[in-house]
């Protein structure tokens, strides 16, 4: 992406680092370190979520997009049986080794990456169900797995490698678009064989109510070298006509795209990329992927305003204070007495604060209970309907979708308290976006399982999204999971459904039971949540609203003798000195219209690309100029 550049030619990352260097001129030296390395980080917001029936090709297809032939199980009979996540590390070296890892509940238990065969596919499924009811590898089957690969041709992205859906198997379509709520691109896979099936639009259409940005991949055109062109072009009429979608569906040969990576020759492996259509899969990618640098850029500019703000306010008080020192000492005296009433009040807000909290919490905790029960009632009638054969047969989709379903509710609730909170520190910060920023981040923290939090955790997740995404409006579903990768909840809740395969093996009344405890241990993980939202969120505000005051009551002390200093200079040094305010006033005010500038233009770009996409859902302009 092309840096935007206001009239000086600065981009807004230049114009970030002179604000910082301007706030280091003053002393504020968190603020700095903190805009820089918001305008700096690089951020894991957007995902690519591959879905299709079964045999589609989607793990072929996954390893032709990183290049790599043996990266996920694939053969004539292989089925993958549970989610597999494969985050993309452009700034490591290609020969670094692949990293693996087995979800078990909060565990990420390492293997190696040839293992993964024995763990999610359906022949290692098979396998496990032909083993006695009480071996420890059925309680050991993990609900998804994860890969850390170096490659850099999609950028910093998640691309996850679903079941396949088995034409109308509900329980693999719910679990693998449940999967896909947050993703910045879905990519649907048919195949060249035939045109796109009924139970596909079917996915197609729903997809499109809970997805960003859908693309289709058509697979094996090397297996139907005649036909696939007019294969792609009948896909396409048909999504438009049936779904009124016009979305870029196009032909790959996954085969000829790892001969391409394993070519000797760039200008070969290029020339091969090209004609086998994964460059135009990549570059269509890249595309309707997000730009995350967007977003640390606009919080680091908003920060770095306020900051010019603060500063332009004291300088105009030091001018003030040089040109009339009467006057200023007096506003100065008044000012003080101000806020020490402003001190002498934290005691009546705190008050207020928990009182208000609390109507907010009952809030929160009906509407948690409504939705547990809501889930409840239909998980019991789907076990009850369907019966244990159908269960049994994938349930690693069973224990994905329910670990999903139940995430989704512990997001939902646990960050409507923390949006409760934060908003009531806003209030009392009159506008230090930077102090309710630190508040959250503490809340966040405080949340964390001690494990995510060891340097060799820190090190397996490098370039995770941090906490600072939460200040720049990722608040909807999956925000937690995002802010704390590592598991949010306790470790109860996530082990329970783990085990949930040993009590669908028991039967029936086994799986309800475990059911019926699982949504319980839930319940209570959510509200342990929300205590340390609360707790947290009360001491970290009241903590950092006295330091303030108190660095406040210092600063104004300091006015105060620098008047009577003042009232000694001669009147010459006096002008000097109001001279010397005055420009460096200019300097801020300068810097203030550029953040101005930058910040517009990037709002304006964000708003017109969500404007896109409406209309495109609402059905006025093509979905395909909306990035759908």
């Amino acid at each position: 992406m092309t840096p935007i550049l206001n009239a000086s030619g600065r981009s807004p990352k230049a114009s970030v680092e002179r604000g910082a260097t301007i706030a280091r001129k003053y002393k504020m030296h968190d603020v700095a370190d903190r805009v820089q390395n918001l305008v700096n980080a690089k951020y894991r917001t957007s995902s690519v979520v591959i879905i299709g029936e079964v045999k589609r090709g989607k793990s072929s297809l996954v390893n032709a997009l990183i290049g790599r032939r043996d990266l996920l199980p694939v053969d004539v009979i292989t089925a993958t049986s549970a989610p597999i996540r494969i985050h993309t590390e452009p700034d490591q070296p290609d020969d670094k080794p692949i990293l693996a890892r087995l979800v078990r509940g909060t565990e990420r238990d390492p293997i190696e990456p040839s293992e993964l065969k024995n763990w999610v596919t359906q022949e290692a499924v098979d396998a496990i169900n032909r083993a006695p009811k009480d071996s420890q590898e059925v309680a050991s089957l993990p609900s998804a797995a994860e890969l850390l690969v170096p490659f850099s041709s999609l950028g910093k992205v998640t691309i996850i490698d679903t079941p396949g859906v088995g034409g109308l198997d509900e329980h693999a379509v719910t679990a693998s678009l449940a999967e896909a709520r947050n993703a910045g691109v879905l990519l649907m896979v048919c195949d060249a064989s035939t045109p796109i099936t009924a139970p596909e639009m079917d996915i197609l259409r729903r997809a499109r109510e809970q997805v960003g940005s859908v693309i289709v991949a058509v697979t094996k055109t090397d297996k139907n070298v005649r036909r696939w062109r007019s294969i792609v072009a009948d896909d396409q009429r048909l999504i438009a006509e049936h779904l009124g979608l016009d979305i870029p569906v196009i032909g790959v040969s996954s085969l000829r795209a790892l001969d391409a990576a394993e070519a000797a020759s760039p200008e070969k492996r290029e020339k091969i990329e090209q004609r086998c259509g994964i460059a135009e899969l990549r570059q269509q990618i890249i595309n309707h992927v997000n730009s995350p640098g967007n977003l640390g850029t606009i919080t680091a500019l908003e920060i770095t305003r306020s900051t010019m703000q603060s500063i332009t306010t004291d300088i105009q008080r030091d001018i003030k204070l040089y040109d009339k020192t009467s006057d200023a000492v007096g506003e100065l005296e008044a000012e003080k007495r101000k806020l020490e009433a402003f001190r002498d009040a934290t005691s009546e807000w705190e008050q207020l604060f928990m009182r208000d909290i609390q109507l907010s919490r009952n809030k929160v905790s009906a509407a948690m209970d409504q939705a547990l029960t809501d889930l409840k009632t239909r998980w019991t009638n789907r076990i009850n309907s369907e019966g244990m054969r159908v269960l049994r047969s994938k349930p690693q989709v069973f224990t994905s979708q329910i670990e999903i379903e139940l995430r989704q509710i512990m997001e939902h609730m646990v960050m409507s308290m923390v949006s409760e909170v934060t908003r009531r520190a806003a209030q009392l910060f009159q506008g230090r976006r930077d102090l309710v920023d630190q508040v959250q981040q503490q809340i966040f923290a405080a949340m964390a399982p001690p494990q995510s939090l060891s340097h060799d955790v820190e090190k397996k997740s490098a370039g995770l999204v941090d906490p600072s995404m939460l200040t720049m409006g990722i608040v909807g579903a999956g925000a937690l999971t995002v802010v704390i990768p590592f598991a949010p909840v306790a470790a109860a809740a996530w082990i329970g459904v783990n085990m949930g395969y040993r009590a669908m093996r028991n039967g029936k009344q086994h799986l309800l039971v475990w059911l019926r405890e699982t949504i319980a241990t839930t319940r209570g993980s959510i509200n342990r949540m929300i205590d340390i939202t609360i707790t947290t969120g009360r001491t970290e505000i009241l903590l950092r609203h006295r330091a303030a005051i108190r660095h406040e009551q210092r600063n104004l002390q300091g006015k105060i003798e620098s008047a009577q200093k003042i009232a000694r200079e001669t009147e010459a040094q006096r002008k000097q000195t109001i001279a010397r305010l005055k420009k460096n006033g200019e300097i801020v005010q300068q810097t203030i219209e550029e953040l101005d500038g930058h910040l517009e233009a990037l709002k304006r770009s964000r708003h017109g690309a969500a404007s896109l996409k409406a209309a495109a859902q609402a059905g006025t302009i093509p979905a395909s100029r909306a990035g759908m």
